[in-house]
């Protein structure tokens, strides 16, 4: 077991914490616009966990028998257009319908901090939780039904090389998020819904490989790992480029 692993947890916890602390550090942006991206995000994923604890297995079963890539296909689709639909879809319709669709650019920007800080504090309270808990008690790996026991072994015996990965992936992740909902708050501003659709391809493309990545990849061995990681890179650098895109453009706007 390798106990530098939890550093993976931590290092996701400080990147949730600090996202919207420097953000409001220079800008000053009110603290109830972070936690509106917050509730975005709480309602944007409750029906993804109960689509997982309902569907979702099913489907990823009975999809097997068409092979490996119809099944990376049409889970491709299904896994992408889940987050396109939900995480830009609907969080538009919310928008819309809240005091959150007058918000300013700052404050649209704090928002979309707000839906991946939590996002990166959730995931990175869980993995921290979990390795401690093995690390404390170890034999409670013996306890684990012995399909899942290898797997679980395997995670906690990855390698230090290992320990920035998800800590790179929720940094760009909350990049990605906060380019995704510019988009839809720019869609509500101009009344043009192209951006609305930009956003939920976006976030479709974000999630639709993930399928592909866990049947072709070996995602406890640091090359594959990192394949997966600069491609989510990659997203973040458009998401980078599309955020100063659409801070002009909402500035010209405003002009």
């Amino acid at each position: 077991m390798n106990p530098y692993l939890i550093l993976s947890g931590i290092g996701m916890l400080i990147v949730g914490a600090l996202a919207p602390l420097i953000w409001w550090w220079k800008k000053g942006t009110e603290i109830e616009f972070f936690i509106y991206g917050l509730l975005l995000w709480v309602i944007a994923i409750s029906p993804k966990f109960l689509m997982d604890f309902t569907i979702t297995k099913p489907l990823s079963q009975s999809l097997l028998v068409y092979g490996n890539i119809g099944y990376v296909v049409v889970m491709g689709l299904y896994v992408g257009l889940r987050t396109g639909l939900l995480e830009s879809g609907l969080s538009y319709i919310v928008i819309r319908k809240t005091r959150m669709r007058g918000a300013d650019l700052n404050r649209a920007i704090a928002i979309g901090i707000g839906f991946g800080a939590i996002e990166a504090i959730f995931i990175g309270f869980s993995s921290f939780i979990n390795t401690l808990v093995f690390l404390l008690y170890p034999g409670l790996i013996d306890k684990i039904p012995e399909s899942q026991r290898d797997t679980v072994i395997q995670q906690l015996n990855q390698p230090s090389l290992m320990i920035p990965a998800p800590i790179l992936e929720r940094t760009f992740v909350i990049i990605i998020h906060i380019f995704a909902l510019l988009l839809v708050f720019y869609a509500i501003k101009t009344s043009k819904i192209k951006y609305l659709i930009a956003s939920v391809i976006y976030k479709t493309v974000v999630d639709g490989p993930i399928p592909a990545f866990q049947t072709y990849l070996n995602l406890n061995m640091p090359g594959d790992t990192y394949i997966v990681e600069a491609y989510f890179g990659i997203l973040a650098l458009i998401g980078l480029l599309g955020i100063e895109k659409i801070m002009e453009k909402w500035k010209h706007h405003i002009a």
